[in-house]
């Protein structure tokens, strides 16, 4: 069964040419056809890999259009205030996020969150 995580701290920038940056903690593991599926409002998941997927919780009103209007995004993975690793990922729009969580043992984004917190 794929992992499911959430990121606790994450940063989305854009440059001068208004490309995309998700800032993530690194992994250990390397991706493997990574992209984005985002419904436009709260939340999005960074699919890693078939096995690893990362819940970004609560994207901030400011770049959720920006986010919805974007092909592709670049993934940044620090350590620190280094740069282990950075990646293009697919963005794929959708209208709501197609995650069955039930399928999972959870009922909600809520119930996600906090069982991967602290």
């Amino acid at each position: 069964m794929a992992e499911y995580v959430t990121e606790k701290e994450y940063y989305i920038a854009e440059d001068e040419t208004g490309c995309l940056y998700i800032y993530i903690k690194a992994r250990s593991s390397a991706p493997q056809m990574p992209k984005v599926i985002y419904d436009g409002y709260d939340h999005a998941v960074l699919v890693r890999s078939a096995n690893e997927k990362i819940i970004l919780d609560y994207i901030n009103p400011q770049v959720r259009d920006k986010l919805r209007k974007a092909t592709q995004v670049v993934i940044v993975e620090t350590i620190v205030e280094n740069i282990k690793d950075a990646y293009m990922a697919e963005m794929s729009i959708v209208d709501k996020i197609p995650l069955e969580w039930s399928d999972i043992g959870l009922s909600s984004w809520e119930e996600a969150s906090l069982q991967h917190k602290g």
